[in-house]
């Protein structure tokens, strides 16, 4: 929401001379600093954000309004309510703008209007771990499985039968995965293995767990009371 923001870059004088050029010749007017580090510049400019909007310009600013931002959250949360609150409808799991349900929809809320929900996946198997943790199959044969935080890469090796044996209480997936880093002075991209732990968790909500032949299987949650923080303080 900042209305000026920086970007650093950081140019080899043996192999990005055209390109620090190129930059001085389209963007020089935004440079706020700049240094050399052996055979390296690095230099300090406003983002593109920060050009004024005018027809002098080639590049268009940023226009906030913290208002109609509000609105626009708030609105789209009353809408995602409706699946919250529906008695007619079982509620699996939901992010900012879907839903998973066990029925259709009312056809008011259906539609290719603005604002309206579309019928994305039919679906015949799934299991939800935790925000933005989960897999499922459609009725297409189609396997979709989404875990923040791990890479495209790392996912191959994950199955929607590893996520179903985390319900099991207290029970991990641990792996590794690359990561890559970049370093500011240099400018070397590098690589590391870093270790993932993959568990049902959340910090919002309570785990209920039902027992299934002698297992505590993670079956739903419930909302953290504040009395309840207070008390366990």
């Amino acid at each position: 929401m900042k209305l000026e923001s920086t970007v650093m870059e950081i140019f080899n004088t043996d192999t990005d001379l055209e390109l620090f050029e190129k930059m001085l010749k389209e963007l020089g007017k935004l440079v706020k600093d700049w240094v050399q580090i052996d055979n390296y510049i690095v230099t300090v400019r406003k983002s593109l954000l920060n050009i004024s909007n005018n027809e002098s310009d080639d590049y268009h600013g940023l226009d906030i309004n913290v208002a109609i931002a509000s609105a626009m959250t708030a609105g789209g949360r009353m809408w995602m309510s409706l699946l919250k609150i529906n008695p007619d409808v079982n509620l699996y799991y939901s992010d900012t703008n879907s839903g998973i349900v066990d029925k259709p929809l009312n056809s008011n809320m259906i539609g290719s209007e603005l604002g309206k929900f579309k019928l994305e996946h039919i679906i015949t198997r799934a299991v939800f771990l935790a925000p933005k943790v989960y897999s499922f199959i459609n009725d297409r044969g189609e396997k979709i499985i989404k875990i923040k935080g791990v890479s495209d890469n790392s996912l191959k090796n994950i199955h929607i039968s590893d996520l179903e044996l985390l319900l099991i209480k207290d029970s991990s997936k641990e792996f590794t995965q690359t990561k890559m880093f970049k370093k500011v002075i240099s400018g070397d991209i590098l690589t590391n293995e870093i270790a993932y732990t993959l568990k049902a968790t959340s910090i919002k909500r309570n785990h209920i767990y039902v027992n299934v032949d002698n297992l505590e299987i993670f079956n739903h949650t419930d909302p953290v009371k504040y009395d309840e923080i207070i008390k366990n303080d």
